[in-house]
């Protein structure tokens, strides 16, 4: 007899363990207590099939647990790889991308390194939030600010490495991240160019030598 699979008590049945051991009254209706036996390989299936169903949709979680990591961590690779500050991130991730049989601490690793470098974006966009106080009266002029933005799409366009490399092309580490955040957008405020001129003049030697004496002329 299945422990648990249904309540006998009520039919009158008591049971200690395997083993049957008396009926409780002998007015009982036999015939329901059979209804009752005889229906216990359908409960244990059903509680079988329930499960394995829980089991396969666990199985299934993982899976896509798995498969939104590799997703995730790949695209931000492929397209956002300059927000990852640090180079051992880079390795690491790239080195659980090519395992052919992630687990889930794997992927739980690989979108906490793809966090990390979203938090690197956000700090930015955070930072150029806020108006550098130095380069405010350039910044508020029009004309200025749609320079400042041509002058930090030519440096980002040469910054083909993300600055892991010391080349003088392209932006450096402290001024990668802040540098693409700067450049996707479709055009800078106040506080964005302001912080897009305070990297210009770190990186001026990039520029064209008339878009500097036009950007940074007297105001």
């Amino acid at each position: 007899m299945a422990a648990g699979v249904t309540d006998f008590s009520a039919l009158g049945l008591t049971c200690e363990g395997r083993d049957l051991l008396f009926w409780q009254a002998p007015d009982h209706d036999l015939d329901a207590v059979q209804i009752a036996i005889d229906g216990i390989p359908a409960r244990v299936a059903a509680r079988e099939a329930t499960r394995a169903a829980a089991a396969a949709a666990e199985r299934q979680r993982i899976a896509d647990l798995i498969d939104r990591a590799r997703d995730e961590a790949t695209r931000s690779l492929k397209d956002r790889r300059w927000s990852w500050a640090r180079r051992v991130d880079v390795d690491e991730a790239q080195g659980l991308l090519q395992r052919p049989d992630l687990d889930v601490a794997d992927a739980m690793r690989l979108l906490s390194l793809v966090e990390r470098a979203g938090k690197n974006v956000a700090r930015s966009e955070v930072k150029l939030a806020t108006v550098h106080e130095g380069e405010r009266a350039l910044a508020e002029r029009p004309e200025v600010r749609s320079l400042a933005l041509e002058g930090v799409r030519l440096i980002t366009r040469e910054d083909a490495d993300w600055a892991t490399t010391r080349n003088d092309i392209g932006w450096s580490k402290s001024t990668t991240i802040d540098g693409h955040v700067l450049d996707a957008l479709p055009e800078l405020d106040v506080a964005q160019a302001s912080h897009a001129l305070r990297l210009l003049r770190v990186h001026y030697k990039q520029l064209p030598r008339t878009m500097v004496e036009s950007i940074f002329a007297t105001v």
